[in-house]
């Protein structure tokens, strides 16, 4: 990570090993709507902050624009600097991301390329544990639980059903859980994670605002939310 001024902005740049880690980290973030870091620099409400993220093998990297909200002290001669994203993003360097990363996904022969997601989804059972929506595709999605078990719920063969808020209104992703396991994660040393395939054939409508979503171009200003149901609730709620 390098963070350097010019012309009156402040450029954070970022390289990420690969196309996935880079609009992993930019749906993460992006989709929190800010973040707040750390510099031994104060710098003024209104500065405009440049992420520049990079992703090994792709030419152009991805800028992404917000602005210096909050000013916090910290101890040591640190500051702690609230950053407010901008709406906008740079499309051109990021459908070449997009693009470098299906084409991945077929010289893999997956039948559905994935593109990775980041964004934080809740259920609306008492004491349900959190969700991740991870990866997403025309087929399906792939979500991740924090939580050290998968709740009783989630079985194969549960109905499923994702609602995601985007620029248009919610899109509602019917199916149904397909396969569930753990997978070790850095952050936990076992991680549930659960598959669901989309009911086929999707609504044309359903079906096209799932393939701007895909192309990250259907996702409002941030914080990005999703919410999940299974079994009954789910069918209950499917359009």
């Amino acid at each position: 990570m390098q963070i350097s001024e010019q012309d009156s902005s402040v450029r954070l740049k970022v390289t990420y090993k690969t196309p996935e880690a880079l609009i992993d980290e930019y749906t993460r973030s992006v989709g929190q709507g800010s973040v707040t870091l750390e510099t031994r620099r104060s710098l003024t409400r209104g500065t405009r902050f440049v992420f520049e993220m990079q992703a090994e093998g792709v030419a152009q990297p991805v800028e992404v624009v917000g602005e210096v909200v909050h000013i916090t002290p910290r101890p040591g001669g640190r500051y702690h600097l609230t950053v407010k994203y901008a709406t906008g993003v740079d499309r051109v360097a990021l459908d070449a991301v997009l693009q470098r990363i299906f084409a991945q996904e077929q010289e893999k022969m997956r039948k559905y390329p994935r593109i990775p997601l980041n964004v934080r989804a809740i259920e609306s059972t008492p004491f349900s544990p959190v969700f991740y929506v991870r990866d997403i595709s025309r087929g399906g999605v792939g979500m991740e639980v924090d939580a050290p078990a998968l709740p009783p719920m989630v079985k194969v063969g549960t109905p499923f059903l994702l609602e995601m808020e985007l620029a248009p209104g919610p899109l509602l992703l019917p199916g149904e859980v397909v396969w569930a396991s753990t997978a070790f994660r850095a952050h936990s040393p076992v991680t549930p994670i659960f598959g669901v395939g989309f009911t086929e054939p999707l609504p044309k409508d359903t079906a096209e605002r799932l393939e701007s979503l895909l192309a990250l171009d259907a996702l409002p200003p941030g914080p990005w939310w999703a919410r999940v149901s299974f079994g009954q609730e789910a069918i209950s709620r499917m359009p």
